[in-house]
């Protein structure tokens, strides 16, 4: 019997090694957030966790998983809940977010570990202004970050003898738009020359920048409504409107502006980089010929355009998980990563490398327009997320309201625009 029981003791000891073995033979796990569900951004995000799996993953014992939420509140909403094995490692969280993340406590600092000082180093200059990549720290990386740019009919340019720079002040926006347009008898437009879509935070505040005030000031609280550049903004926007080449929003979504565009009936309007890659090939279907040009200035020496999208940062647990979640990040970060999600999406790569990289070169020769939003955030790049407020979007959800009553609707002058902020303003507590 005692023979049988150290017989059965010896097995079981055995048993128990091989399984200790068997475990340390299996890959970190890393679970990665992000919005990018279904078409061009799904094929990327695959794309780049297959890759690495498959190499870095292979060889250093890492295997990601990746799980798309619906959107950036979403993403916030679950990531700011979530706990244990159900929360994710890395995360592409909305840039206005990111402050959220860092007051909570709940990224990961990198700086010191191994490469991180080479890839702070190679980041577009704008990177380091954001809310924890200041004072040394380096918290979160630009993964998809978008720019608003102007996607304009070149054949009606060429047609009307206007040739549009790279760098196109408004005045050059209002003489195309206006020329553009198109009315029928009973002076409706037929087409419209320009279109600006519902985003004041990433398309107007821009435009109060160059004006050299502030959309919203460190401490809280928006200059830009006492001294005059809301109130200009504003009244430019409604002049374009009541001048009938500009044409009124449907809303924040760009389907309808794309609509139009490829339907002859709209010459122009701003989106973001993002969507580049559709648009090319939606106005290559209509028999369009493209022009892109950057976020138009109205001061070319100021030239402002802030820089939208998501970044991604890794969650704060123990060491091995956020050694392995490096190794991935750094992956995101390399030359062809960025190469492979600027060209299939419009994104920008934020790295100055990427510009010396023979295969960037080469599409951008043969696809200048993709070009552009590159140019403009290396010289023009503002990170939205500045100043980090609590409460600043419940201010641009302000100026949206606002912005639908002066231009949908006009039932608000400019002026009684600008008097319903400062009111809105003032509920505000900037310090909480």
């Amino acid at each position: 019997m005692k023979k049988l029981l150290s017989i059965l003791l010896v097995a079981i000891l055995a048993l128990s090694l091989c399984s200790a073995a068997l475990a340390d033979d299996q890959p970190i796990e890393i679970l990665f957030w992000t919005t990018r569900s279904s078409g061009a951004q799904a094929t990327v995000v695959n794309h780049e966790v297959d890759t690495f799996n498959e190499t870095i993953g292979k060889e250093k014992g890492i295997h990601v998983t990746h799980e798309a939420q619906a959107g950036y509140p979403e993403i916030w909403a679950a990531f700011s809940t979530a706990s244990g094995t159900v929360a994710p490692d890395v995360v592409a969280l909305g840039n206005t977010y990111i402050p959220y993340a860092l007051d909570e406590d709940m990224l990961a600092d990198v700086t010191g570990m191994e490469g991180a000082e080479e890839l702070r180093a190679n980041l577009m200059s704008w990177v380091l202004d954001i809310a924890g990549n200041k004072d040394g720290e380096l918290h979160s990386f630009p993964y998809i970050r978008s720019t608003p740019v102007l996607y304009y009919n070149k054949d009606i340019a060429d047609e009307l003898g206007i040739e549009i720079p790279e760098q196109i002040t408004i005045e050059q926006l209002e003489e195309f738009g206006s020329k553009a347009a198109q009315y029928d008898a009973n002076g409706v437009a037929t087409r419209y020359g320009f279109e600006l879509l519902q985003d004041f935070g990433y398309y107007n505040a821009a435009w109060i920048y160059q004006l050299g005030s502030q959309y919203l000031a460190e401490e809280g609280g928006s200059p830009a409504l006492e001294d005059g550049t809301m109130l200009k903004v504003l009244s430019d926007w409604r002049k374009w409107i009541d001048e009938g080449w500009c044409r009124p929003f449907d809303g924040q979504k760009a389907a309808g502006a794309l609509s139009e565009f490829t339907a002859g009936r709209l010459a122009s309007y701003i989106n973001s980089c993002s969507a580049m890659a559709g648009i090319v090939k939606a106005a290559a279907e209509a028999g369009i010929t493209l022009g892109v040009a950057m976020f138009p200035t109205y001061d070319v020496n100021n030239h402002v355009a802030e820089i939208g999208g998501a970044n991604v940062a890794i969650v704060k647990k123990d060491d091995a998980t956020v050694a392995a979640a490096w190794e991935f990040v750094k992956y995101l970060m390399s030359d062809d990563a960025q190469y492979f999600n600027a060209i299939n999406t419009g994104y920008c790569p934020c790295t100055l490398t990427v510009a010396e990289n023979a295969d960037m070169q080469k599409f951008w020769e043969e696809n200048p327009t993709f070009k552009v939003p590159f140019n403009q955030l290396l010289n023009a790049g503002r990170g939205q997320e500045i100043p980090a407020l609590a409460r600043a979007q419940d201010f641009t959800k302000a100026c949206e309201v606002v912005a639908g009553k002066v231009i949908q609707s006009k039932e608000s002058t400019p002026e009684q625009g600008v008097e319903e902020l400062k009111m809105e303003e003032s509920y505000i507590d900037w310090e909480e």
